[in-house]
């Protein structure tokens, strides 16, 4: 396993501009790749990858090049780091390539499907003295950035529970695309998996997990539950076949309790001296979107394709996070919060539990997580 703790010196490009390609022109790359073009100090470089022509109508788009495969922009001497948001089973692959040939990676979640395979492209990339980014949008939210310092400073005194639900109904349970075939997304943990990342930011690495699933006409309700290095424990409760959706987390203390409500974009801190809110994303602009947004769907899951737009809440925050890889490539000094998804420790921790907690729905026992055995 590789040294969590230990991050090689990276590489820089030798300028003060970052030239991208972008693997991957889905909803997330595409929009990445616009994102790219408008950040001080990036340059969109080329794109490749996406079903039928969406490469290429996005390149014509853009004003870039349009290459035929992952591997020929890796290869092209004006790109020196690339954004992997091809489908999830493909990530390992394409890191792989890049750090053979010296690129910076951002990579979307989940970083890998295997906790053996993310140590690998972690290892890789630090091998090759390039960053390996984590793209774990969460925590480029103003609000939970603040609920994070609230922790560590201290606010809800030492954390006792974490209480987790990401649910919903999916009236279309099946379909042609790669995301509703689970050997190719990782199943459910996997492609959802922001919250069990978020939650160990707060809670510590989780040692051991159980877990027990529902499923019925292509749905499922799954329910595990984690212990914490620091002595907590949490509950979280995900699925397709909830017609009362919710979207939460609780966090509970000996000095306070914090909720993160993604519905209503709020975060809430209770302590004795008083009550606190303030919004998710920090613009009143970007968190009545949310809000909207999650009134709309009334609960419903739903795929979006790559013709349509992450919604407002989502592309301030894909900004700051591009920002935040641009500066990580550069070799220029990372915020403290964002290190984690920087030197290998949130794309392992969250890859590892999730791996734990399949191996828990298939064997009905409470499971170690690996990275701490």
């Amino acid at each position: 396993m590789p040294d969590r703790h230990c991050r090689r010196r990276v590489r820089s490009v030798g300028s003060k501009r970052l030239r991208v390609g972008v693997i991957g022109c889905g909803n997330f790359g595409s929009e990445l790749a616009r994102i790219a073009c408008e950040t001080a100090g990036v340059e969109l470089a080329a794109v490749a990858g996406g079903s039928d022509d969406t490469a290429a109508r996005l390149a014509a788009e853009l004003a870039c090049a349009c290459e035929p495969d992952a591997e020929a922009l890796i290869r092209r001497t004006d790109v020196d780091a690339v954004i992997v948001a091809s489908p999830n089973y493909l990530h390992k692959q394409h890191v792989l390539l890049a750090a053979q040939r010296g690129k910076h990676v951002f990579c979307e979640k989940p970083t890998a499907l295997s906790y053996a395979d993310c140590c690998q492209m972690v290892e890789a990339c630090r091998e090759a003295s390039v960053v390996l980014m984590a793209g774990h949008i969460l925590h480029f939210m103003d609000g939970i950035d603040k609920a994070k310092r609230l922790v560590r400073e201290g606010a809800l005194g030492r954390l006792l529970t974490a209480g987790v639900e990401r649910t919903g109904w999916m009236s279309q349970a099946s379909g042609a695309g790669w995301k509703y075939r689970p050997e190719l997304t990782g199943g459910y943990v996997f492609h959802f998996i922001h919250e069990l990342d978020l939650v160990q930011s707060f809670c510590g690495p989780a040692l051991g997990v159980s877990a027990v699933r529902a499923a019925r006409d292509g749905r499922e309700a799954l329910q595990l539950q984690l212990a914490f290095a620091g002595g907590g424990v949490g509950a979280m409760e995900y699925g397709s076949m909830f017609r009362w959706g919710e979207h939460r987390m609780t966090l509970n203390g000996t000095a306070g309790a914090l909720q993160i409500d993604f519905s209503r974009s709020l975060v809430t801190l209770r302590r004795p001296s008083g009550t606190e809110k303030f919004g998710i994303n920090g613009s009143e602009n970007e968190d009545a979107a949310r809000v909207r947004s999650y009134a709309a769907a009334g609960g419903e899951i739903a795929f979006t394709g790559a013709a349509e737009r992450p919604p407002l809440f989502l592309r301030g925050p894909l900004r700051r996070e591009l920002d935040a890889f641009r500066a990580a490539a550069l070799g220029l000094p990372a915020a403290p919060s964002w290190l984690p998804l920087l030197d290998g420790t949130a794309a392992l921790s969250s890859v590892a539990t999730a791996e734990a907690a399949v191996k828990a729905l298939e064997t009905g026992k409470r499971e170690i997580i690996q990275t701490f055995r």
